[in-house]
């Protein structure tokens, strides 16, 4: 079964091009909320700094791979020590879409913040006409609280 090949990892020197190729992909723009074009060199920092524990930078990014592919990336941000919770981010390449690698990347990254981390409740902020996404993250127990505002407890 594909699920079974499903990993994360988090992010080497050697995933800056797709990371530069993810982020800086205009198509991806209405998914993330970021809208910014990062150069090589910023990424290569960030990549640098990605090893470091969660606490440090309020953040954490897993390259999302199948075998040795790399697929998509998923993130937890906006970490709060304090109430236990963050928020979660996902995004996979076009080709590699409805293939269940999202689905599998994020009950990973679920199990990972409830377990782990010991986080009571995660959350998302999905743009209302990206569908796909607000059924994944609803597939996965995610409530819609507000506006583009769902929310996971524990």
């Amino acid at each position: 079964m594909i699920e079974h090949q499903i990993s994360l990892r988090l992010l080497e020197n050697y995933d800056l091009d797709f990371l530069y190729k993810i982020e800086n992909n205009t198509d991806n723009f209405s998914q993330i909320s970021n809208f910014n074009n990062y150069s090589k060199q910023e990424l290569k920092s960030y990549i640098n700094n990605a090893k470091a524990d969660i606490s440090v930078f309020n953040q954490i990014r897993f390259v999302i791979q199948f075998k040795d592919i790399q697929v998509g990336l998923i993130d937890l941000f906006d970490y709060c020590p304090i109430s236990k919770n963050a928020g979660v981010g996902v995004i996979v390449e076009e080709k590699f879409r409805n293939k269940k690698f999202a689905s599998r990347a994020l009950e990973l990254l679920i199990s990972y913040s409830f377990k782990k981390l010991d986080l009571l409740f995660l959350f998302a902020n999905i743009n209302s006409e990206n569908y796909s996404s607000k059924k994944l993250f609803e597939n996965y127990g995610f409530i819609k609280q507000q506006n583009d505002f769902y929310k996971l407890s524990k």
